[in-house]
């Protein structure tokens, strides 16, 4: 009886940590987006008003920001610091490979990330800070977006997970 018991316990309590779990990574999202969003803006006042060397403004706003989104601009100040003639789109397009690696962004999320990259460095300081401002816009709206799904999103995610394991507990009796 024991035994039936806690298995039943495990059952459930697997299944809602792993909808809790799913939960966790709607909300991520979110935040990360958000992060990236003042992360640019930081990355835009140091290249538009500053002036500072993109490696430096690159390395600046790995140190300022969130550390969910801090590995695409420290590993894209790693490759523009080595001096091997990269250019500023092929850093980025690095560090994005790395940001992949680490985060809960959608394939959305990461096209429009994927635009920042020839832009970096081509063009005069106006033209800049025309580009950063609109990329913020953008993920603003990505944000809000990420926002009304979550709302609904994590909601299905926990009480689903428990559910599920509920349901499995019932079939296995």
């Amino acid at each position: 009886m024991w035994i039936k018991t806690l298995g039943i316990c495990l059952i459930i309590t697997g299944f809602g940590m792993w909808g809790l779990w799913g939960a966790q990574r709607i909300d991520n999202r979110v935040k990360q987006l958000k992060n990236l969003r003042i992360a640019i803006g930081f990355l835009e006042k140091e290249v538009t008003y500053m002036q500072t060397p993109l490696s430096q403004a690159m390395s600046r706003t790995g140190h300022f920001c969130d550390r969910n989104v801090a590995v695409l601009f420290r590993e894209c100040a790693s490759y523009l610091g080595k001096k091997s003639g990269i250019t500023g789109n092929e850093a980025w397009e690095k560090g994005l490979k790395k940001l992949i690696e680490e985060s809960e962004l959608k394939k959305i999320d990461l096209e429009l990330l994927k635009t920042v990259g020839p832009q970096l460095g081509l063009s005069d300081r106006l033209e800049q800070q025309k580009f950063f401002a609109l990329i913020q816009e953008e993920l603003k709206l990505q944000e809000k977006a990420a926002l009304n799904e979550a709302e609904a999103g994590k909601k299905l995610w926990s009480y689903g997970g428990f559910i599920i394991g509920a349901v499995i507990v019932i079939l296995l009796l």
